[in-house]
């Protein structure tokens, strides 16, 4: 069973989507136990008042970790490999 990571953002995002690239491409190159689920925080009320100003936000279900925006390959990197043990 795959890990799953959740990408908190926002349609029209920009920042958002290189997050996704970014995440996809680790994903990609890294782990084949990870999948990838985004949420827009605006169809989420809870998201919306929690993470609204700081989007992207990638999270780990599992751990409830997350990794806030700005990030680069090697953090998504580290932060998948933490999760994975």
């Amino acid at each position: 069973m795959n890990s799953m990571l959740v990408l908190l953002g926002t349609e029209g995002c920009h920042l958002c989507e290189q997050a996704e690239e970014l995440v996809l491409l680790v994903i990609a190159k890294y782990s084949t136990e990870l999948a990838l689920n985004k949420i827009d925080i605006v169809d989420e009320a809870q998201y919306l008042a929690a993470y609204e100003l700081i989007i992207p936000v990638l999270c780990h279900v599992e751990s409830g970790q997350e990794l806030h925006w700005p990030f680069a390959e090697k953090q998504v990197q580290l932060f998948v490999t933490e999760i994975l043990g």
